[in-house]
């Protein structure tokens, strides 16, 4: 009876701990969902969001792209059915951090109080530096602009192509860099003189740029790294005067219906594995966990002059609306 009464309790205590097992298993692998708004390129999403679900593949994920301008109306509005926010420069950032919600990640301590709200509201993930792009086919040696002010030169008149700074936050951020070298729009004004053609995305003009229909843009790294990793004859140059030291970033949007998977996701972003993603899409990484983009020089090589993102958000609407009465 004795013996008996052994075998039952160890049985008993293997039955327990297999269906403890069990039961965390499936915890883990509890289903849920997620809905990300991105304001950056739909591939480069898609790259995220698959890297994520290799380690997290009970989650299902939505993503959708739009406008960062939109994204900043749709947040402060609360309008949105999303959960995070992605890839939005901090100009949109800052503004609508009041409708994010402060969560203080695991890889908080790892972040300098410039690329972090000090509530968590958001966190940067990338420095989507801007820089000239040009067809090593049509411009060669002294043809290469050095300055900004060489996009008024009349030898580049109707070889500029350029993305409106009313569709593209990127293309405002260029705006407000001419605004703060001149202290007004005369730069941008003399620029869009020179027969320089405005698309309505930040994709057109660069692809335009490497398929030889333009000389010349002003875009961000990644697309011209992207640009040389696909063979391109594309070549880029830093203005001698500086680019904007710009940050983006990520955060969670207050209220919204997905909380917990949102937390595993800014979780997962803010470390080593999203920090890969984004290098590995042509963007310049804030983690010091990684290297910057292929093709393009280290972050200590570049020249910079201020770039102050609570004044460019200020100044958004003012600014695009004056640029647009020069069109």
């Amino acid at each position: 009876m004795k013996k008996l009464f052994v075998v039952m309790l160890i049985l008993a205590t293997v039955f327990t701990a297999v269906f403890a097992e069990a039961a965390a298993e499936n915890k883990g692998a509890e289903k849920m969902e997620l809905v990300i708004l991105s304001a950056g390129k739909e591939s480069e999403s898609e790259a995220l969001i698959e890297a994520f679900n290799k380690e997290y593949p009970n989650i299902s994920v939505t993503h959708l792209e739009k406008d960062s301008g939109d994204v900043l109306t749709l947040v402060q509005q609360n309008s949105s059915d999303s959960d995070v926010v992605l890839l939005i420069a901090q100009d949109s950032l800052i503004p609508m951090a009041a409708n994010l919600y402060p969560y203080k990640n695991v890889n908080d301590a790892k972040f300098d109080a410039e690329y972090k709200d000090p509530e968590g509201r958001w966190y940067a993930c990338s420095m989507p530096l801007q820089t000239f792009m040009y067809n090593t086919d049509l411009l060669k040696g002294d043809d290469v602009p050095k300055s900004w002010f060489d996009l008024a030169d009349p030898k580049y008149y109707g070889k500029i192509v350029m993305t409106n700074p009313s569709s593209s936050g990127s293309a405002y951020a260029q705006l407000y860099m001419m605004y703060k070298l001149t202290g007004d729009l005369s730069l941008a004004e003399a620029i869009a003189k020179n027969g320089t053609t405005y698309v309505t995305d930040s994709k057109s003009g660069p692809q335009a740029v490497a398929r030889g229909e333009y000389a010349l843009t002003m875009t961000g790294e990644s697309n011209v790294s992207s640009a040389m990793a696909n063979g391109s004859p594309v070549n880029y140059l830093y203005p001698q005067e500086g680019t904007g030291r710009r940050i983006e970033g990520a955060g969670i949007i207050d209220g919204c219906k997905n909380l917990e998977a949102a937390k595993i996701f800014m979780d997962w972003f803010t470390g080593k594995g999203g920090a890969e993603v984004i290098r590995s899409v042509g963007r310049r990484p804030v983690s010091t966990e990684v290297g910057g983009p292929d093709f393009l020089p280290a972050l200590n090589e570049l020249p910079f002059f201020e770039y102050d993102a609570i004044e460019a958000g200020d100044l958004k609407k003012q600014l695009r609306a004056d640029f647009n009465a020069l069109l």
